[in-house]
């Protein structure tokens, strides 16, 4: 399914640091959605979908500039398009995007976040 996925055109060593970048991208995006724990989850649910729409929209231009950084003559620019519609957001969310390592994580990462957001702590 992913034979053809642009990730397998890196060397391992660029492999790595494009999950490195990624980790530390879905780890900031659990930390915000731990935040929303404060929030009751009829609020809560919904800002994490935001939280992720926000996401799928302006994390390109993180994964652009560490591209940059692993290819000589990328030029510097803003690759980040309008918003994603709600269609976008859902096929990520459901999996039927398109079928890439990026939009199947994507996927992934928003339901995590959006469990964070709605996980409560048991009060004994």
């Amino acid at each position: 399914m992913y034979e053809q996925d642009s990730f397998f055109t890196l060397s391992a060593p660029h492999q790595f640091g494009l999950l490195c970048l990624s980790a530390v991208f879905a780890t900031g995006m659990v930390a915000a959605a731990w935040q929303l724990k404060r929030w009751p989850r009829v609020v809560a649910v919904p800002l994490a979908v935001v939280l992720v729409w926000v996401f799928t929209w302006i994390s390109p231009q993180g994964y652009y500039q560490y591209y940059r950084s692993i290819i000589d003559g990328l030029p510097a620019q803003w690759v980040v398009g309008a918003p994603p519609g709600l269609g976008t957001l859902w096929a990520l969310l459901s999996f039927r995007g398109p079928d890439t390592l990026s939009a199947h994580s994507l996927g992934v990462m928003g339901w995590i976040v959006i469990i964070v957001a709605t996980i409560r702590h048991r009060t004994r």
